[in-house]
């Protein structure tokens, strides 16, 4: 009988970063390759991955890459991995595109890939392992939940998604195959349960033209549109309805704008044609009841932007806001984009625009309890793994499968950890006692995981207390000081207004470097030691700051 392991690395207990194994004897699958956006504790990082140092260790076992849609949290750290622990990628074009845009986006060739592209209701053949797609509907393009066969019954994935009978294209739950899929006995399931704690449904608050309608047909003046861009459901109903019944000419904000226009263009999510599109130097000839300004962009980068919008500080000078236009702002909160979001909007309450901002009443679009429920109530696993969610997140829906009578307990339902290992033998499941490492591994350029705290903090200390440059010429035959000193501060103090305060730390560096050039040896990695702890206590003393400071000495003879 096959023995089965299931590892979480990332998105338990955390937004985004998710990565689930799939171990079946000696074949792993990899469901979801994410990354997760670093805070202002992290200056300078780019993203935050999964550590695999499970997968390195067993790369000869994995079998293939299932990407069940092309989220940033979904696909971005694949390229910090793939080099590493290559394998075939099972993926639909829509969100191959999406990762090839995200590969342009940080420099990296996307031509090394392996991709296998499949419908997302295909069957998958890996060795004798038969792997089923089923199509489901969230905010992404052709999203599917996978089902990966065992001989102690299926194991079925399901990431984020909605009941939705609207049948848009692209965005359709086929419960025909999954249905199918469930006449076989289901081990186990896997499921999104970030939104778990919200009661109904998801639908159909997350739909951003129902909440709008009314303010996009009756606009005479500009109309601005921010929206995330992982929002692609509302971004293709929107604009497409903008286009039909107003007939606004769509103007990209910026590159990134017009980069996902396109991407939705050219498969045909968007069905108005390019003469709806113009240019961000039409904006001001245009008519002003024919413009729509479309930026897009993730969490704290799109509230930047807006931002500097607002403020008359963005790169475009072309476009600015004015008293007769609308700004929509249709972005949703989350626990680490909340300081941006505030920020962004009391910008934008500083123009004379009118503001429509889309409220609590526009949800993500995510499970909810009664679309939980209705999942659940239908695969009617044996066991079941609430995934994707911060941890009162997964107990809501650990305790909302609990409640439902379909004989799932607290022996069968596992609300685990990033690491912890799943097991199941003849049917039976149990938490190993033992754990793989799981934890954040920091991208910084091209740097994987090679960033010390210690680089952390002192970038961190540069952002909050500055640092001071102090600098001289030393003559090693006379033992003196033969040119400078020069002292810079950068982020510390307004020279203006302390210049007393730079004199003293002038002439402390000046004391202690002639201190040590008295010596009838002196030693430069002692007047670096000494001048940073004579210069730090006196600012600690003076500012209670705590600022880098960096000694730099030159010889001569």
């Amino acid at each position: 009988m096959d023995k089965i392991k299931i590892i979480t690395l990332g998105g338990l207990d955390e937004l985004y970063k998710n990565m689930t194994l799939v171990e079946v004897n000696d074949e792993i699958y990899v469901i979801e390759c994410g990354v997760k956006f670093p805070d202002k504790t992290k200056p300078g990082v780019d993203y935050i991955i999964p550590r695999f140092d499970y997968l390195l260790a067993n790369k000869a076992k994995v079998k293939g890459y299932f990407l069940t849609h092309g989220h940033d949290s979904m696909i971005g750290a694949l390229p910090y991995i793939y080099d590493r622990v290559p394998a075939p990628i099972y993926c639909t074009n829509t969100t191959k595109t999406f990762f090839c845009s995200f590969c342009i986006h940080n420099h990296i060739n996307f031509n090394k890939y392996s991709f296998v592209i499949v419908k997302p209701s295909d069957d998958v053949r890996i060795g004798s392992r038969v792997i089923k797609l089923f199509s489901t509907c969230c905010n992404f393009a052709e999203s599917f939940g996978v089902s990966i066969s065992t001989d102690q019954g299926n194991i079925i994935y399901l990431s984020n998604f909605v009941i939705n009978n609207d049948n848009a294209p692209g965005f359709v739950n086929d419960f025909a195959k999954l249905g199918k899929i469930c006449e076989e006995k289901t081990l186990v399931l896997l499921m999104d349960s970030s939104a778990a704690e919200h009661a109904g449904y998801c639908a159909p608050n997350y739909r951003l033209l129902s909440l709008l309608k009314k303010e996009l047909m009756d606009i005479k003046g500009r109309v601005f549109l921010a929206i995330d861009t992982p929002d692609l459901f509302n971004i293709i109903e929107v604009l497409n309805k903008a286009v039909k019944y107003t007939g606004r000419k769509i103007i990209a904000y910026d590159e990134s704008s017009r980069e996902l226009i396109e991407n939705l263009l050219r498969p045909g999510y968007l069905t108005f044609d390019r003469k709806s599109l113009a240019l961000v130097e039409d904006v001001n000839r245009l008519p002003p009841n024919e413009v729509l300004v479309f930026l897009t962009g993730f969490g704290a980068k799109l509230n930047s932007k807006i931002a500097l919008l607002a403020a008359r500080n963005n790169d475009e000078k072309i476009i600015f806001l004015t008293e007769k236009d609308t700004f929509i702002f249709a972005n949703h909160i989350t626990p680490e984009n909340e300081i941006s979001t505030t920020d962004a909007l009391d910008e934008l309450y500083h123009n004379d625009c009118k503001i429509v901002r889309i409220g609590k009443n526009f949800a993500r679009m995510h499970a909810q309890e009664e679309d939980i429920k209705q999942i659940v109530s239908l695969i009617r696993p044996r066991y079941f793994v609430p995934i994707s969610g911060s941890f009162k997140e997964l107990l809501a829906a650990a305790k909302l499968a609990v409640s439902m009578n379909v004989g799932l307990n607290h022996n069968s339902i596992f609300v685990v950890d990033n690491g912890n290992i799943i097991e199941f033998e003849a049917g039976f499941g149990k938490i190993s006692n033992n754990k793989v490492i799981a934890g954040d591994l920091l991208v910084d350029g091209k740097g994987i995981g090679d960033i010390q705290n210690e680089v952390i903090e002192e970038r961190q200390k540069f952002s909050d207390d500055g640092v001071i440059i102090l600098a001289c010429t030393i003559s090693k035959s006379k033992h003196t000081i033969a040119a400078g000193p020069d002292v810079q501060s950068r982020g510390l103090v307004f020279l203006k207004d302390n210049e007393a305060l730079m004199r003293e730390i002038t002439k402390l560096f000046v004391s202690t470097v002639e201190m040590e050039l008295a010596k009838e040896k002196y030693s430069i990695s002692y007047m670096e030691e000494a001048t940073k702890d004579i210069i730090f206590k006196a600012i600690r003393r003076a500012l209670n700051k705590t600022p880098i400071i960096i000694p730099i000495f030159a010889e001569i003879e």
